[in-house]
C-alpha cells in the first residue's frame, strides 16, 4: 500500500507519534509519503527527529509557497496532498486537527472530499461526543455527523487511545473500524537517581517533583507553581519543570522565583530523549495536574515505565487509569492545595515503602510499550492490502 501520513503539527506528542507510525508502517512494507509543515524552521525539527527515516519516505508540504495552508483548511490540505502523492490511503496522525468541523459539516450533508471515502484513517484523541453525545450541546451535531460518515463507509480505521470508550462503542460503530491504540512510551531508564540529579544540578536530598511536557495552564503547571510557592510547602521539595513553556508571564515569574530560592530547575526548551530519561530517573514523583483534560497522557505511560508514582487530577481517563492500575494518587482537579496535600501523602507512602507502586507500574507499562503500539499499527491495513492485491490479480487475469 502507498500511504499518506498527514501531520503538519509539531507540539507535544506529534513528533514522537509521527516517528513511531513511520517506523511501524515501513516495517509492514508500506510505501509512505509524509505530509508535514514544509516551512523552516519546522523542517529542521522534522530532520532532527526523523533524520534516519527521511531517506525512506517521500515528503510533501501541507503549506503553499506563501506559507498558507493549502486550500485554506487542514482537511482541504489533506485532500490536495492526497491527490499530489497518489497514495492509496490517508492516515491522519491527529484527527482532532479537523474532526469537529468535518463532523458538523457532515451532519448537514456537507461531506468530505469524495476521493477520501473509505480511505480515511487516523488517531482521534478527544472524541468527546463518544463520552457524552448530547452534552454539551455542541457534541450532538458532531455525533450525528460521525454516524453519517461511519454508516456511509468513509472510514477505514479510527484509532482511539481510550480503552474504555473503545469497549463501549466498537460494536455499534463497527463500520468506522474503531481500533484501540495504546498511547506508547519509548525510553531507556535506569540511571541512579543521585547521578541523574548531579547532571541536572539538583541536590541529592531533595524530593524531586517532575512536571514534564509542554508547560501550559491546561496541563496544570500553574497549580504546581502555586503549590510550591505556598507557605506550607516543605523546603526540601524541588520542582523539575522540563519542556517548552507557554508564553505566560505569571507562570514564568513563579518559576523564576522558585529557581532563585533553589526550589526549581527549569528546562524551558525542547527536551531530547536522553534528557527525558535523566529527568524521570532524577524524580521521585511525577505530577499530572491536568485541568479538565480529556484523553490520554503519554507522560503517564513514561512514568510507569520509569517506575515512578504519579499524582494526578481526579478527572477523566487519566484519573481512571491511575486508580484502576494503582499508579499513584489523585487530587481534586484545579486545586493547588489539594495537589500539595496529595504530594505530602505520596511522600509519606514512599518513605514507608519506596517500591509500593513499582510492580503495578511495570504491569501497566507493558500494556502500552512500543511493541504493543507496533502490533496494532502493522495490522491496520492488512484487510486493505489483501483487497488491493486481489484486485490487482483480477485485473491481470482479465
Amino acid at each position: 500500500m502507498h500511504l499518506l501520513i498527514f501531520e503538519p503539527s509539531l507540539g507535544g506528542h506529534h513528533l514522537s507519534l509521527l516517528r513511531y507510525l513511520t517506523e511501524d508502517l515501513l516495517l509492514a512494507n508500506h510505501r509512505l509519503t509524509l505530509c508535514v509543515d514544509g516551512r523552516e524552521p519546522a523542517m529542521e525539527m522534522y530532520r532532527d527527529h526523523l533524520s534516519d527515516l527521511l531517506g525512506e519516505v517521500a515528503v510533501v508540504s501541507a503549506y503553499d509557497s506563501n506559507g498558507r495552508v493549502k486550500g485554506s483548511t487542514k482537511l482541504t490540505a489533506l485532500d490536495v496532498c492526497f491527490t499530489q502523492s497518489g497514495a492509496d490511503h490517508a492516515f491522519v496522525n491527529n484527527l482532532d486537527e479537523f474532526a469537529s468541523s468535518m463532523f458538523r459539516r457532515a451532519a448537514v450533508g456537507r461531506l468530505p472530499p469524495r476521493q477520501l471515502k473509505g480511505k480515511l484513517s487516523g488517531i482521534y484523541f478527544r472524541p468527546r461526543f463518544l463520552a457524552n453525545p448530547i452534552w454539551p450541546m455542541g457534541n450532538l451535531p458532531k455525533q450525528i455527523g460521525f454516524d453519517r460518515l461511519a454508516k456511509g463507509g468513509w472510514f477505514h480505521r479510527i484509532c482511539l487511545m481510550d480503552e474504555y470508550l473503545f469497549a463501549r462503542h466498537h460494536q455499534h460503530y463497527d463500520l468506522a473500524g474503531l481500533t484501540f491504540l495504546p498511547d506508547p512510551w519509548c525510553a531507556s531508564f535506569g540511571m541512579p537517581a543521585p547521578q541523574a540529579r548531579e547532571k541536572l544540578g539538583i541536590p541529592a536530598e531533595k524530593l524531586v517533583l517532575l512536571q514534564y511536557g509542554t508547560g501550559t495552564r491546561r496541563k496544570g503547571l500553574h497549580l504546581a507553581i502555586q503549590a510550591m510557592l505556598s507557605p506550607e510547602c516543605p523546603d526540601h521539595w524541588h520542582l523539575l519543570c522540563a519542556g517548552q513553556m507557554a508564553d505566560d508571564r505569571e507562570m514564568a515569574g513563579g518559576l523564576q522565583t522558585l529557581a532563585e530560592k533553589g526550589k526549581a530547575t527549569v528546562l524551558n526548551r525542547y527536551v531530547t530523549k536522553a534528557e527525558e530519561a535523566i529527568c524521570f530517573d532524577a524524580s521521585d514523583i511525577v505530577l499530572l495536574p491536568y485541568v479538565h483534560h480529556f484523553g490520554s497522557s503519554g507522560v503517564l505511560a513514561l512514568s510507569a515505565a520509569a517506575g515512578k508514582m504519579v499524582v494526578a487530577s481526579d478527572y477523566g481517563l487519566v484519573a481512571r487509569r491511575v486508580r484502576e492500575h494503582h499508579l499513584g494518587l489523585c487530587f481534586q482537579t484545579g486545586s493547588f492545595q489539594a495537589l500539595r496535600n496529595a504530594v505530602a501523602e505520596a511522600e509519606a507512602m514512599l518513605r514507608t515503602d519506596p517500591n509500593r507502586f513499582s510492580a503495578a507500574a511495570r504491569r501497566y507499562a507493558s500494556q502500552c510499550d512500543r511493541q504493543a503500539f507496533r502490533d496494532v499499527v502493522t495490522a491496520l491495513y492488512d484487510d486493505a492490502s489483501r483487497k488491493t492485491r486481489s484486485q490487482s490479480v483480477d485485473a491481470h487475469q482479465r
